[in-house]
């Protein structure tokens, strides 16, 4: 079936991009691995104005239930190729091949690891990087979480609801999280920020036990949380020669396209915004929409 635009993602970016897609009534499809994306695993989402203190999962569901009332089509699949035919298509695979005059491409991001000793040996069994996921597990017990982002910062507020004692384990002499979430951190008595502290091994027997630090010591923990930073899920546009920075981020002009005719990024994997949240995704993928929108009826790029 062949499509006005397919929307690849559905997260914030994506979502936001179905509604106004459907809204210029287009012919639209989004396809995503999950709807929701990262979102569904946000704790709280305190920065989404009208809608203070709600859950990503349930901020979420409200985008879905809002692009359902447009009857968008939604595939909940995983992509695994996107190439451009002889006749000016797009073609999408996901498990079935689908085609569209047009495509925003929002993938998002996806966690990225420490790369130390341990990591992988340890992953699931103490080694985590969805506190929201496993934080309930480790209920009266000691527990780290590495990074100094807001994530991590909202991580540690969120583990501290559940376990004896959190210590944020941050590398540099600062946090980078916004100063209302080092605020509400340092307000909880189970928080410990421990700044100038770098993590470089994870040992255990069958699971994680403790970790070593790069001053040589070592800290007895039942479990880490890594939030570290996050990898743009760029790689399968490579072979479209779609421009990237080096790393990995899609670059794109205000009007979201890329150097590609007729494909455009929006989200976190774009260079449109350095303030990577919600409400940015959800813009970035309106804007899309629209240049689509004045693509299709005009043929200029």
């Amino acid at each position: 079936m062949r499509y006005d635009v397919i929307i690849i993602g559905g997260g914030a970016a994506g979502l936001g991009a179905a509604l106004y897609s459907a809204r210029y009534n287009l012919k639209t499809l989004i396809i995503a691995k999950e709807f929701g994306g990262t979102g569904n695993i946000a704790h709280k989402v305190d920065n989404w104005i009208g809608e203070p203190g709600i859950t990503g999962m349930d901020l979420m569901n409200k985008f879905i239930k809002h692009i359902d009332e447009y009857k968008v089509s939604k595939v909940e699949n995983e992509v695994t190729n996107i190439s451009k035919l002889s006749n000016g298509y797009f073609s999408v695979k996901a498990g079935k091949t689908y085609q569209g005059k047009t495509i925003i491409y929002s993938l998002g991001m996806k966690h990225k690891e420490l790369g130390i000793p341990g990591e992988k040996e340890f992953s699931g069994k103490g080694v985590h990087y969805c506190y929201t996921c496993d934080g309930p597990l480790y209920k009266n017990k000691r527990v780290a979480m590495i990074g100094g982002g807001d994530s991590a910062g909202w991580g540690s507020v969120f583990l501290s609801e559940h376990a004896k004692e959190v210590y944020t384990l941050v590398r540099k002499p600062a946090m980078r999280a916004e100063p209302i979430t080092v605020s509400q951190m340092n307000a909880s008595p189970k928080i410990k920020i421990k700044y100038n502290t770098e993590v470089v091994e994870i040992l255990g027997e069958t699971v994680l036990q403790k970790i070593r630090l790069k001053n040589g010591r070592t800290m007895e923990l039942d479990a880490v949380f890594i939030e570290v930073g996050h990898i743009p899920l760029s790689d399968m546009v490579k072979p479209l020669r779609i421009k990237r920075t080096d790393y990995g981020y899609i670059i794109v002009d205000n009007h979201q396209k890329t150097n590609l005719k007729g494909f455009c990024a929006a989200g976190d994997i774009t260079t449109r915004h350095t303030l990577k949240q919600f409400i940015t995704s959800a813009a970035e993928g309106s804007v899309a929409a629209e240049t689509v929108y004045n693509y299709l009826k005009s043929n200029k790029w």
